[in-house]
């Protein structure tokens, strides 16, 4: 589903895809170290790449998608998505792909911040989940950064290009995101993460 906002921090924009987009998509899709952890197979050809932004700007096409161009170098570096993946219990699950140029500066992390203040304040979500391969320790300690707790493994439930990982979901619940945004190390909010983690907390 076409992103219909706009969000923006000091160093980057999320925006909607454009077909023009193809180009610097292809570039790290085709990358297989970008896709080793991934659900989809490397781009083999920059067609594979122009079809993906078709399927983003589809309305059948569950997450909304977002672009995350860098502000400075006005450049494509990576995609995020967010998806409800349930309206009753207002939950959704976010997801994020980046450049290998650009793992190890904070991005992923930036992108993903401005991602969740969307889904708690736009799409009034209760709880955001992101899952990851176990193996996939880049992944997984931006979660941790971004205030997620750990929540279960779930144990080869998927096939994944004819394998079945074992896969971390972390969560993080609105009033979690509310105590994070009002004071940043508050005592208050490291008691009841940890609590959470260790199931006091349902």
């Amino acid at each position: 589903m076409m992103a219909g906002a706009e969000l923006a921090s000091e160093r980057i924009r999320l925006r909607a895809l454009e077909p023009e987009d193809a180009s610097a998509l292809f570039l790290y899709a085709s990358d297989p170290l970008v896709a080793r952890y991934a659900g989809w197979r490397p781009h083999r050809t920059p067609f594979d790449s122009i079809l993906y932004i078709q399927r983003c700007m589809s309305d059948q096409w569950g997450p909304i998608t977002f672009a995350v161009e860098h502000c400075e170098e006005r450049s494509l570096i990576g995609v995020v998505d967010i998806r409800i993946i349930s309206r009753l219990w207002a939950s959704g699950e976010i997801g994020y792909t980046l450049a290998r140029s650009y793992w190890g500066q904070g991005y992923n992390v930036e992108a993903c911040d401005l991602l969740i203040n969307y889904g708690f304040e736009t799409l009034g979500l209760r709880r955001i989940q992101a899952v990851c391969d176990t193996r996939n320790r880049r992944s997984y300690r931006t979660m941790e950064k971004l205030g997620m707790v750990r929540e279960r493994i779930i144990y080869g439930q998927h096939t994944v290009r004819g394998r079945q990982p074992d896969r971390f979901v972390y969560s993080l619940l609105r009033r979690e995101w509310r105590l994070r945004r009002m004071a940043s190390g508050d005592g208050a909010l490291a008691t009841h993460r940890r609590d959470r983690a260790s199931g006091y907390l349902r």
